[in-house]
């Protein structure tokens, strides 16, 4: 439940402040990605003693978590704000077949199935999170115009 309240805090953050935080986090973030999985396979810091599964899926999960906010509180396209979740999905399907593609022409990495299909999974949990912290933050703005 405190994931939830974290998420609307900063689902707030987000919507108080669009132009200064909309895009930096997911863009950064979206780098960051491209840069480790950029690393040789022989040079990758062994920092965290998980699967790259478990690896992938978080990566992912965050990845879908900024895109579909950015993609809901954006205004330009009124369309991808309507159909954030589908357009997330497709978006990180897309950019994880891309990443495992891409992997081929690092030494020590290779294409792996299950990396994406971890990153498809993750994608969809970051999307669901985001679809509940939704529903509290609405649930809870309901409540108040009741009150008032």
């Amino acid at each position: 439940m405190r994931l939830v309240f974290y998420g609307i805090q900063l689902y707030k953050l987000f919507l108080s402040n669009k132009k200064k935080f909309l895009y930096i986090p997911l863009g950064l973030y979206w780098l960051l990605i491209f840069i480790l999985t950029s690393i040789p396979g022989r040079s990758i810091p062994k920092i965290i003693a998980v699967s790259d599964k478990i690896k992938h899926l978080a990566a992912y999960f965050v990845l879908a978590f900024l895109l579909n906010f950015t993609l809901l509180i954006q205004n330009k396209y009124p369309l991808l704000a309507k159909k954030a979740a589908i357009y997330t999905f497709l978006i990180t399907l897309l950019y994880g077949l891309f990443d495992e593609i891409h992997q081929l022409f690092i030494p020590g990495r290779f294409f792996d199935w299950w990396d994406f299909v971890a990153d498809l999974i993750g994608s969809l949990l970051g999307i669901v999170l985001v679809k509940i912290i939704l529903y509290y933050y609405n649930r809870s703005n309901d409540n108040l115009l009741e009150l008032s």
